[in-house]
């Protein structure tokens, strides 16, 4: 049922949605490994919860992990995980201000690629506050992008996934903020 309302989500909205297919296991595994023990974490495009739980697995246990999901039927499944740590936020990552104004991490399964300049722009001035910045992307094309924002980014590359996936990992390697 989750993977057929997911690829509706996908199909309907493809553009808001980035993929047909839920991300796998691995992919969420690759991803959450990155948190290095950061007590507070954001996901951004959370999904119906893959990579969250996957994140929930490597959150230290006084941690915080806020998904944002803008789709609400995909909100529908983030609710179903139980786990005290965990707060879905069915609204537009744009807003984050005013869910949280803290946190150490962000892992991100935004279409980021298929966005209008000026939304990836938005996305890329938040995400440079982060010490940590952690993206699923499907095409190596961005790692330019992140190096204007980033003094580290290294890629992952996940081939178990549906398309293969290039994980980001984006770090500020002097602890100051770009």
């Amino acid at each position: 049922m989750k993977h057929g309302s997911f690829l509706i989500e996908g199909i309907k909205r493809f553009r808001e949605v980035g993929t047909l297919v839920e991300s796998t296991k691995f992919v969420g595994k690759a991803m959450a490994e990155e948190i290095k023990g950061s007590k507070t974490v954001v996901e951004f495009g959370a999904g119906t919860g893959p990579v969250t739980k996957e994140i929930l697995k490597y959150l230290p246990e006084d941690g915080r992990l806020i998904s944002f999901e803008i789709n609400e039927n995909l909100c529908k499944y983030l609710r179903l995980i139980e786990d005290p740590r965990l707060k879905v936020v069915c609204d537009d990552v744009r807003n984050i201000n005013e869910y949280c104004d803290e946190y150490q991490c962000i892992v991100s399964g935004l279409p980021l690629a298929v966005f209008e300049e000026q939304q990836r722009q938005q996305i890329f001035d938040i995400i440079r506050k982060a010490d940590i910045y952690v993206q699923l992307q499907y095409t190596p094309l961005l790692r330019k992008r992140f190096r204007k924002h980033f003094s580290d980014v290294r890629v992952k590359y996940v081939p178990v996934n549906i398309p293969p996936a290039f994980i980001y990992v984006c770090n500020h390697q002097d602890n100051g903020k770009n």
